[in-house]
This record gives C-alpha cells, sequence and structure tokens, in this order.
C-alpha cells in the first residue's frame, strides 16, 4: 500500500472529536452564506441562474463565461485562457505541484502553514525547506532568509497571503520587492491567495502574483475569501503556457472537469466581489473589536497580533510547559468550542489558530475569557 497518503494532521485531530457536538472556532472563511442570504447579495435567484444549464461535461480548463469572470473582476491582466477551474483550491494545489515539481526539487515554505502546502511537495520526496514568520515582529517574513535559500537553488517558494493562520500580509512593496527577488534567481513563486478579497480595507488588497510575475502561480477558491464553501470551485492563473498545459494533464487524472451547476452558479456570483466582501466584512469588523478582549484562555494568557486581513489569528501561548493539543481539548470540553493547536500548522511557535468570521465569536470569548 501506498502510504504517501497518509492522513493529514489537521483531518486526524478533527476526527478525534468525532461525535462530540462542538462549535467550529478555527474556520478560515466567514460564516457560510445561505441561498437566501446569497440571492439577496447578488440581486437574483438560482433559479434563474441555473435556468437551462447544459448539463454536460464542462471544458476540461473550466467554463469560459466562468473564466471570463474571473479574468474581468478577479484580476488586472490575466486573460481567459491563462486560467483553469478546479474542484477546490487544494485540487488545484496538488496539480500544480505535480506538474511543476520532481524528487528532489528545492521547496521553500513559510510557516505555519496550511499543511497541504508543505506535505504534498514532501509526499513526492521534493526538499522542503520552512521560513518561519517571526511572531513577535507582526508575522514578518525575513528576506534574507529568502535569499540564502534562492541561492542554494530553490526551484519554487510557496506564500500564502492573507496568510493562514496568523492573518499577516505582506505591503505592496514586500510583495514587490519579493518578485524582483524570485526574478533574480529564477524562482517559481506559487501565492496561494485564497483569502483574497478578506483585506479589512481595500488599500490592503495585494496585487495578484500571476499578474506581477511571468513565472507566479495564483490558486484562488470562491469557499474562503467570498464564504461560500457549498460551491466547489477553485482556480489557478499563470502566464506560462507550458506549465498550464502541464496542470491540465495532471487534473486529466482527477477530476478532469468541474460540476457545469457549480461553475455556472459562481461564473455569476463572482461578478459581485464587493458585494461579497461587504457582508463579510460586516461578520468580520464588529469581531476584530473583540478580539482585544481574548487576552487568555481558560486562564493561560495568550498574545494576539491584530490583523488587517483575513478573518483568523494565531494566539500565541505565553505558558511554555502546557501541551496546545492538551489545552485545545480542554477548551473543547469545558466550553463546547474546538479550536486547533499549533502542532497542526508545521511550526515550533506555540498557540492556536481562532477565527473570527463566526457570529458565535462573541459567545466564544465569553466562555474562556
Amino acid at each position: 500500500m501506498n502510504n504517501d497518503f497518509s492522513q493529514l494532521a489537521m483531518a486526524n485531530f478533527s476526527a478525534s472529536f468525532k461525535g462530540q457536538k462542538l462549535t467550529s472556532m478555527h474556520n478560515t472563511n466567514p460564516q457560510p452564506f445561505s441561498q437566501n442570504e446569497l440571492e439577496q447579495t447578488i440581486g437574483c435567484s438560482f433559479a434563474s441562474l441555473l435556468n437551462d444549464v447544459d448539463l454536460g461535461f464542462a471544458p476540461d480548463e473550466g467554463n469560459l463565461a466562468l473564466r471570463q469572470t474571473l479574468s474581468e473582476f478577479h484580476y488586472d491582466g490575466i486573460k481567459a485562457e491563462e486560467l483553469m477551474t478546479f474542484a477546490g483550491a487544494q485540487e488545484a494545489l496538488f496539480c500544480v505541484y505535480n506538474a511543476l515539481l520532481q524528487a528532489n526539487d528545492k521547496v521553500l515554505v513559510v510557516a505555519p502553514v496550511y499543511e497541504p502546502l508543505l506535505q504534498i511537495p514532501k509526499n513526492m520526496g521534493c526538499d522542503v525547506n520552512i521560513i518561519e514568520l517571526n511572531g513577535c515582529d507582526n508575522w514578518s517574513l525575513d528576506f534574507t532568509q529568502v535569499e540564502d535559500h534562492f541561492k542554494a537553488g530553490t526551484r519554487l517558494f510557496v506564500i500564502n497571503y492573507p496568510h493562514n493562520p496568523t492573518g499577516a500580509t505582506l505591503s505592496h512593496k514586500e510583495l514587490s520587492d519579493l518578485v524582483e527577488l524570485c526574478r533574480q534567481y529564477d524562482v517559481w513563486l506559487l501565492s496561494d491567495e485564497v483569502f483574497r478579497g478578506l483585506e479589512h480595507a481595500k488599500q490592503d488588497q495585494l496585487p495578484t502574483v500571476a499578474d506581477s510575475y511571468e513565472k507566479g502561480i495564483s490558486v484562488g477558491v470562491i469557499s474562503k475569501g467570498y464564504a461560500i464553501p457549498g460551491i466547489r470551485v477553485g482556480w489557478m492563473a499563470c502566464q506560462n503556457d507550458e506549465l498550464c498545459n502541464a496542470v491540465n494533464n495532471v487534473k486529466g487524472y482527477l477530476s478532469v472537469c468541474n460540476s457545469q451547476l457549480d461553475e455556472r452558479v459562481a461564473s455569476e456570483v463572482l461578478k459581485f466581489p464587493e458585494n461579497l466582501t461587504k457582508r463579510n466584512l460586516s461578520l468580520i469588523l464588529p469581531n476584530k473589536e473583540r478580539i482585544t478582549q481574548l487576552t487568555q484562555l481558560l486562564e493561560h494568557e495568550i498574545d494576539i497580533v491584530i490583523p488587517r486581513v483575513g478573518c483568523c489569528v494565531f494566539a500565541q501561548l505565553r505558558d511554555a510547559d502546557i501541551s496546545t493539543k492538551a489545552l485545545a481539548r480542554e477548551i473543547a470540553a469545558q466550553t463546547g468550542f474546538l479550536i486547533f493547536p499549533s502542532n497542526l500548522f508545521c511550526t515550533t511557535q506555540k498557540g492556536f489558530r481562532i477565527g473570527f468570521g463566526q457570529k458565535q465569536f462573541s459567545e466564544f470569548v465569553k466562555a474562556c475569557v
């Protein structure tokens, strides 16, 4: 049996609570839309969107209408033919890694990290290195360390801004400098941009990496930044035709193509990014004000950097002697809320991922302090 697909740590930890009636407080997306709420937000009904949908197979690269919507409303220069859709962002990531990398290629990833970003290339036999973001300095990225790794022959650098689980981001200048560094050392740059659209102020939204760099790859999804996980549509944008063709070849072994129903709805919903963002910020911003009240978890003191993007934070635990995994279980038992400990994010920094895009966040704060 091939053991390369062992259960991911996050799934394993969640499974250990199976059957318990817990409220998730580790989510990285805002409270999902209901159908009625979404229809009101975009000003049309699902019935009208799904009128006379072609129920044959969608094109492998994705429905043209959806790719045109993405090109027009979510990118500055990326054309529809430089976009490809997937059954969620994780399929896109899997296809990109398998199209771009071979065993022993050097891959650089920032941590704390969403485990598949690191584990997929590890499973392929790549040489994966980690740069820890600096939790004492607003989760900053050390560019000197990045360049040192590039000098050693890095093939791919993987970033994720807005960042999961810290809520960190780069400045526009930092992203520009990073692109120039990648160009200088001929490094591919894979940007997991699934939380794009959750910036608390418009000026903090970064340009996409695919728009910014000829060897840049941007991955997006409707479930996270737009809070619609029930529509299983993700996408990849890249200017490089050769890579796009290779990615499509890998996709041929997986979903092949998306559901026409999902793609039709997504092609219309994603024409209203400002409406979706306005609704999501109506949940995020009041809860952001409550983060300052969250100074401890069951009498254990924590430190939180208040983010400018996203709706999750990494609460650093001051007590070095307690197990974060054990404390997460204690919080679940005493409060009924589930948060994720730091060991699930491939980091040496102790803490917890806590989401604040849910309606129950104020109840969670009261239960923990």
